[in-house]
């Protein structure tokens, strides 16, 4: 995987912003432990996953999944 504005993006993302998305995808269903750490793991992990299946469209879909509208 290259580093890339979208891979910055995601990899660079602070703890605090990825708290509110675990959350979130706990009441969707995932199984996320409740540290910090975790969660910033996981969050993090969850959006790789994603941009290497939807590429520069990842973040849309991410969006779309934190709506409820579709599954991840």
């Amino acid at each position: 995987m290259q580093l890339n504005e979208h891979t910055k993006l995601i990899l660079g993302m602070p703890n605090f912003k990825c708290a509110p998305i675990a959350h979130r995808l706990v009441k969707l269903g995932h199984e996320i432990p409740p540290r910090s750490e975790d969660e910033q793991a996981y969050v993090i992990n969850w959006m790789l996953e994603l941009y290497e299946q939807y590429g520069k469209g990842w973040s849309e879909h991410a969006e779309r999944v934190l709506a409820g509208e579709v599954e991840s």
